[in-house]
């Protein structure tokens, strides 16, 4: 399908390690866990002065490749925020009216009223269902809801302003920027476990050299493996407004989701009790992995779309 093999290209490559060498700076500095966490604006606008919300804007020089090498990093890292809805906002919005999230001033709350994401703490709030999505209004206070990633959820009532344009396109970077950020995720707790597995004896021996333990976490790296490769075949024919693009995003999304929740099952069966623990090595990145694997009401579809487009093709 394509004539490059499924890798970065250099300029992506660079990219992926600023990100990797900004997150490892300031991650731990700004990123606070669990129930009443303040959000990290710092590390926010950080992001947003390195220019990598601005990727997704139609009148910048980034792409969907670039936009997948950021998120994987930003996985890697666990980063708090709404990555993927940014991305989404960025393309969709107006310019008169993404420049304040792109700058890291604001935050965006997508999804589908009443119950949306990161509403507690967004200013900006976009109603998305199907292909249609709508900048709207938030109506009255919002309700917090507890999650399972520690995401500030609430529920809210919206009046639609406005019907977005480019809808589909920013609908295929979202889902690359999930597919991106759960591969990274995986690689982290999957690494863990692996050093855990190294270091960790039983019997005299390190527990890595067990297949019980040894064959689930090589499966999930495999997984992993394959499921970046396809989020930058997606990501590639995105860019190159391939007609089967929105297939493959559907479908990398989709593969990442899964490969990462097989590291995350490995991770903890190799970790054992320390893996559970909000304060252990993986126990808050994998419910973040759990929280953003979940397809919502405007996700219902993503199956469709992939059979659909690989069904056209026939």
């Amino acid at each position: 399908m394509m004539d490059r093999p499924a890798g970065l290209t250099p300029d992506q490559q660079a990219l992926a390690e600023t990100v990797r060498g900004y997150c490892r700076t300031r991650c731990t500095e700004d990123i606070q866990r669990g129930p009443g966490a303040r959000f990290p604006i710092g590390f926010w606008t950080g992001l947003a002065d390195l220019g990598i919300f601005a990727l997704a804007m139609p009148s910048e020089e980034g792409g969907a490749g670039e936009i997948v090498a950021a998120s994987i990093e930003l996985g890697r890292a666990a980063a708090p925020g709404p990555v993927a809805a940014t991305f989404f906002a960025a393309h969709a919005l107006p310019e008169d009216r993404s420049g304040a999230l792109v700058a890291g001033a604001e935050l965006v709350s997508l999804g589908v009223p009443p119950l949306m994401p990161w509403a507690a703490v967004a200013e900006v709030f976009i109603e998305w269902a199907g292909d249609g999505a709508w900048l709207a209004r938030q109506v009255g206070e919002v309700e917090p809801e507890d999650t399972l990633g520690n995401e500030p959820w609430g529920r809210v009532s919206v009046d639609r302003e406005r019907l977005l344009d480019r809808v589909p396109a920013a609908a295929d970077l979202f889902h690359l920027a999930v597919a991106g950020y759960a591969v990274g995720a995986g690689r982290r707790v999957l690494d863990t476990a692996v050093d855990h597995a190294r270091s960790r004896e039983q019997f005299g021996r390190n527990i890595g050299s067990f297949q019980a333990v040894a064959h689930p976490l090589v499966n999930a790296a495999l997984e992993l493996e394959a499921s970046e490769k396809l989020a930058i075949v997606a990501a590639r024919a995105v860019d190159t407004a391939s007609a089967n693009g929105a297939g493959l995003a559907a479908a990398a999304r989709l593969s990442a989701s899964r490969a990462a929740m097989s590291a995350a099952f490995a991770a903890h069966q190799t970790l054992g009790a320390i893996g559970y623990t909000v304060e252990g090595p993986i126990g808050h990145v994998t419910q973040r992995i759990r929280q953003i694997t979940l397809l919502t009401d405007a996700d219902s579809g993503l199956g469709e779309r992939v059979l659909t487009a690989f069904s056209a093709e026939r």
